[in-house]
């Protein structure tokens, strides 16, 4: 599938289904790169700024995959598409404290529930992201079909 050449930011909670779903996705979109916050051990937010530095304008879609909790890292993506030339999609998926923990004890590498309870707590909503997915309400697969088609439809404005 090809909808031009963008940044999109899949942002939310821990466990929320972010990383899955980003990874389906640059399964299904031609010439992807993704770039998940679960790469980085340290200094996440400033490695995460140099590989969207590194990688806008030289693919087709850069998918990053994190919590984005704080809005100044949402706003410094923003920047970095803005200097690129890159239109940019926010995706912010949504679930409740209770889903994140029980499926981050599911996970092969959890985090710590008191960072996830922690997190949680700071996750603010952006403002006016381009699509919210309830992943209490809707499986991977209906996420990704949801955000390819959010893309179709959005086309013109990115």
């Amino acid at each position: 599938m090809n909808f031009g050449i963008m940044i999109l930011i899949l942002c939310g909670p821990p466990a929320s289904g972010k990383t899955e779903i980003a990874r389906r996705l640059a399964e299904r979109l031609e010439g992807s790169r993704l770039v998940s916050t679960a790469e980085f051990r340290r200094k996440i937010y400033k490695r995460m700024f140099a590989e969207t530095e590194r990688w806008a304008g030289r693919v087709k879609y850069l998918i990053l995959d994190g919590t984005f909790h704080r809005e100044e890292w949402r706003d410094g993506i923003k920047s970095i598409a803005l200097k690129s030339g890159q239109g940019i999609f926010m995706i912010y998926l949504k679930c409740s404290l209770q889903t994140c923990l029980k499926r981050n004890e599911l996970r092969k590498d959890r985090i710590a529930e008191k960072a996830v309870r922690i997190v949680y707590g700071q996750m603010k909503e952006p403002v006016a992201p381009d699509l919210v997915i309830d992943t209490e309400t809707l499986s991977i697969d209906g996420a990704v079909e949801a955000i390819l088609k959010a893309l179709i439809k959005n086309n013109g404005k990115i």
